[in-house]
């Protein structure tokens, strides 16, 4: 788990402050991490700040190894981007000029650093510099960003962002454009940099393959029943209940069963024989929850929220058998005018455990039910982060006992007022079904005892890096083959198998 930090000049400066590093410094190691990218010629494009700065600095340390071009946009006004920029002019690296650089795209070098702005530029890029960098995206180099891509335009192969993890690299749209993201130290070990920011300050951790807790059967005396039961509701389009179920059966649930709603279509499919069927109540013909159930899922393939339904959860969900009850709640059902008043009152039980899996259009329409954030949008949502984790910790803050997975390019976990990020998620992911499963992982590890918070982290972690595994440009992958490739998976990744 890795420390992120949406104010990096603000952790600089403390550094710069407490430990007496001059800037020259920091410079230098960001350019000493860029270089060790870089084995062939080299067109570095510099701004007028700092990351021009980090640009110069680069080509000083790459000049009498690799050829090295530089383009200067605008005279540096940084005092140390300064210094460098006269160190390169006095050893004679070749600076072009914008007709020069046109001319080099055509025949373009090995590798382009984009070195323009950094994580302090604002406003809107000018037509110069949009032309620079459409250019220098066309052009088939190996393309570095430092810091951060410029304006989230530049298309980098590799970032390499200076110091820490940045909040800013976390959009949507940075995922798009950043390519590999790299941390370089800079001058002090990254543990004792971070460490100056007190942990109730940082906003949040990026998960990786580390944290994952998978559900491995140490006990060798255990049973079916020593793994829980999910049962999950199967609605209007019972198919996507069915791919959830099939999730939770494929992540270590040891009994799942499909719930027979009044308006399920279970039988036009066909249903594995280890997902077992809960039919209507004999007597009133309301769906009915199994005994021992000890985690339902309510929201795949359900587009209205059926009042006898509410009724059976809040019955289960009240019995004094059912210890820690959990409960996850997908697609459909945010929307629905009577969810706020379910959810609240399903958080008034102490032990309870729930888990919301909202994608981002979801979202939107959970906040204008839940009278929050009403105004906010898609495209705000994907593109700021930070709204993200607004909504997150007021909600945590509304219904303490509930976890919220915000689903998209990259997932943001609220849980307890923390916020979590997995960035592993693939295009390969991007396919009706993808977000049934990974509900139903998210109920199995809940089933088998999971507090909602290590529920979450580890399916969506478990979930993104199978769909990794599988190819991040796949086209082709499917639910079905999610499940297939979990041993490929496990194959390829022995270091958890233990874990």
């Amino acid at each position: 788990m890795q420390k992120v930090f949406d104010n990096p000049s603000t952790l600089e400066a403390l550094v710069k402050e407490k430990y007496g590093f001059p800037d020259f410094i920091m410079m230098e190691n960001a350019a000493l991490a860029m270089k060790n990218l870089i084995t062939g010629k080299c067109l570095i494009l510099c701004g007028k700040g700092n990351n021009g700065g980090d640009g110069y600095a680069l080509a000083r340390l790459l000049y009498g190894q690799v050829e090295v071009l530089l383009f200067c946009l605008e005279p540096p006004s940084a005092a140390e981007a300064k210094t460098q920029y006269e160190m390169c002019k006095k050893i004679g690296i070749k600076f072009v000029s914008q007709k020069q650089l046109f001319e080099f795209f055509k025949n373009p070098p090995e590798f382009i650093v984009d070195c323009l702005y950094g994580t302090g530029f604002k406003g809107q890029l000018s037509p110069q510099v949009l032309k620079i960098i459409e250019a220098a995206n066309k052009a088939k180099s190996t393309r570095i960003a430092c810091d951060i891509p410029t304006a989230l335009t530049f298309n980098a192969h590799y970032t390499v962002t200076m110091g820490e993890q940045k909040l800013a690299l976390f959009s949507d749209k940075a995922k798009e454009v950043c390519g590999k993201i790299l941390v370089a130290p800079l001058g002090i070990d990254r543990t004792i940099f971070e460490n100056i920011i007190a942990p109730s300050k940082i906003p949040a951790f990026l998960i990786t393959a580390d944290d994952l807790k998978l559900p491995m059967r140490t006990n060798k005396a255990a049973h079916k029943g020593s793994y829980g039961h999910t049962a999950v509701f199967a609605g209007e389009k019972s198919g996507a209940g069915i791919i959830c179920a099939t999730g939770a059966m494929n992540f270590g649930s040891g009994l799942t069963s499909l719930i027979r709603s009044k308006k399920s279509n279970l039988a036009q499919f066909k249903i594995s024989p280890q997902l077992m069927i809960s039919e209507p109540d004999a007597d009133n013909g309301n769906s009915k929850i199994p005994a021992k159930t000890s985690c339902v899922v309510y929201g795949p393939g359900i587009e209205n929220i059926d009042p006898q339904d509410v009724s059976c959860i809040k019955q289960w969900f009240s019995s004094t058998n059912i210890k820690n009850p959990a409960l996850v709640f997908d697609a459909g059902v945010f929307g629905e005018s009577n969810f706020p008043a379910l959810l609240h009152e399903l958080n008034s039980r102490a032990d309870a455990r729930i888990v919301l899996t909202p994608h981002l259009l979801e979202l939107t329409r959970l906040c204008k039910n839940l009278k929050i954030f009403k105004e906010v949008t898609v495209t705000e949502l994907a593109d700021n982060p930070e709204t993200k984790i607004k909504i997150g910790k007021k909600l945590n803050k509304l219904f303490p006992n509930t976890t919220l997975v915000i689903k998209s390019a990259n997932t943001f976990i609220a849980s307890g007022g923390q916020i979590y990020i997995i960035t592993d998620g693939a295009p390969s992911l991007a396919k009706g079904g993808s977000g049934d499963v990974l509900a139903g992982m998210i109920a199995a590890l809940l089933s088998q005892g999971y507090s909602a918070k290590d529920a979450a982290i580890t399916a969506c972690e478990a979930h993104a890096l199978i769909g990794k595994n599988y190819g991040e440009d796949a086209y082709d992958l499917s639910p079905e083959k999610m499940y297939e490739d979990k041993k490929k998976f496990y194959e390829e990744h022995p270091e958890l198998k233990g874990r």
